[in-house]
């Protein structure tokens, strides 16, 4: 018999499927609500003249000639009490980040010009130029930092040239400054770098540059260093890898501790420079209609930066503590591997100049040595590349002149035979090998009396034969005379 089962309880079923299910599109939708968000920007999107920054309190803010946007919860206006700086700002150029840049200094606001020059300080609802210099137009693009209280530019491009200096805006004599080096070494100088100030060292890496007049045909830097503010000084680092894929940049990257972010479309890029590492979390869009003309910024674990969708720019932030879930991260070393040379590889590299300037000393030794020597082995004689074949007797006899000044005539008579020869006998059978030998040793010496026959000084009634053993050696091959004493 075929069970039924009630239509009620599959109703039900698929009621707790679909609400579980809207559960789960629920949790999804916070959850990206927690970690992206975006705000129309409350300013007219065909005219860009105004300043994307943050205020003393780290909140986003727009910067117009009439007053100031700053984003809480939603965006707040406060206008400024007067057009001063609107006149003021109309005599320079149009505000925008082409012309100008914003920095935060003992928690005041300051508006500077791109290639130095005006300086603009935030006082209460107006900005108050508090500069006595001129409009440089000197630094446009170079990396934009504050040290010891005080803005600093280094690089940047102005009058046809790339420069490869630092200056710096004294508030106290309302002019700017060059920030004199003791350097040897100079990078070449660029602008639109990648940078951060890390304590007192300015790390750089990147920029571009060309020759003088060519601004819009330059060629990107792959050198990684860093100027030391104390020592005055530029240390090169090497080259960074080419695994970081990095674009030019005309602001200061967001900084959270110790690290910088870079940001495209579809790419969070973390860079520590203490470590020199960096970690790319990769995403297909997830930046999609992020606008690089403007800057971006930090506010706790915030990231803030505009994006342009259909002509429409957006305040968006995004939420950094979710970003090993939301992204597939790789990290690598910051250096190019072929330019990681470590202490151990120094001494290992060192050590083998030395060897081969050893070897080199030994060829040349080597030859020195066997040149004019008579040299033997087991089966030959040799003599300036030239060799003889000899017999066992004709070697020991050889060998044994090498070491000793005289070899008398029973010694070689014990060389030719063990048995018990009439004298007669054993003084033709000497004067034969004796006689070969001297023959093989003219082929190849010229020297019609190598071994001579004489008396033994010792004893003059003793028949010896001798050899100048200075000049007789035993063959031995350049590996063996390499390593001997």
């Amino acid at each position: 018999m075929q069970t039924k089962v009630p239509i009620k309880l599959i109703q039900s079923s698929k009621f707790i499927i679909l609400e579980n299910v809207r559960l789960i599109f629920l949790f999804i939708l916070i959850s990206i609500k927690i970690v992206y968000s975006q705000s129309q920007l409350p300013v007219n999107d065909s005219v860009q003249n105004f300043l994307f920054a943050k205020s003393k309190f780290n909140n986003p803010i727009l910067i117009t000639v009439n007053g100031v946007y700053e984003y809480k919860s939603k965006w707040e206006y406060s206008p400024l009490i007067d057009d001063s700086f609107k006149k003021q700002i109309k005599e320079i150029d149009e505000l925008n980040h082409a012309n100008f840049f914003t920095k935060i200094v003992r928690n005041n606001l300051y508006i500077i010009s791109n290639g130095a020059g005006p300086v603009f300080k935030k006082s209460g609802n107006n900005f108050i130029r508090i500069d006595n210099s001129t409009l440089h137009k000197n630094q446009f693009g170079g990396a934009r930092f504050v040290y010891n209280d005080k803005v600093h530019i280094y690089g940047g491009y102005g009058f046809w040239s790339f420069k490869n200096f630092i200056t710096f805006y004294d508030e106290n004599i309302k002019q700017w400054d060059i920030f004199y080096n003791n350097s040897k070494y100079l990078p070449p100088g660029r602008w639109k770098p990648i940078y951060n100030l890390l304590d007192d060292k300015l790390y750089v890496f990147g920029g571009r540059s060309g020759s003088a007049g060519t601004i819009n045909q330059d060629e990107s830097f792959s050198d990684i260093f860093y100027f030391d503010l104390i020592n005055k000084e530029f240390i090169s680092l090497g080259y960074i890898n080419k695994k970081l894929k990095t674009k030019y940049s005309l602001f200061s990257q967001p900084k959270l501790d110790d690290n910088i972010f870079l940001i495209d479309n579809d790419n969070l890029t973390r860079i520590n420079f203490n470590s020199l590492k960096a970690t790319n979390y990769y995403q297909k869009n997830f930046f999609l209609g992020i606008d690089n003309k403007f800057p971006t910024f930090i506010k706790g674990q915030k990231l803030f930066y505009i994006s342009n969708v259909n002509g429409i720019k957006y305040l968006n932030f995004f939420d950094l503590k979710s970003i090993d879930k939301s992204f597939e991260p790789e990290t690598f070393s910051l250096l190019a591997e072929d330019k990681q040379i470590s202490l151990e590889k120094y001494l290992l590299f060192g050590v083998l100049i030395f060897f081969v300037f050893w070897v080199i000393l030994k060829i040349f030794s080597f030859k020195d040595f066997i040149k004019g020597l008579i040299l033997y082995d087991e089966n030959s004689v040799y003599f300036n590349n030239e060799s003889v074949s000899i017999t066992s007797n004709e070697q020991s006899l050889i060998s044994y002149l090498s070491e000793n000044p005289f070899i008398t005539a029973p010694q070689v008579n014990r060389i030719i035979s063990d048995q018990q020869f009439a004298k007669s006998h054993f003084t033709s059978l000497r004067n034969k090998l004796v006689g070969d030998l001297n023959e093989k040793l003219f082929i190849l010496t010229k020297n019609e009396k190598c071994i001579i026959e004489t008396k033994l000084p010792k004893d003059n009634r003793l028949k010896a034969y001798k050899a100048d053993s200075s000049i007789i050696k035993k063959k031995i091959i350049f590996f063996t005379f390499l390593f001997r004493n």
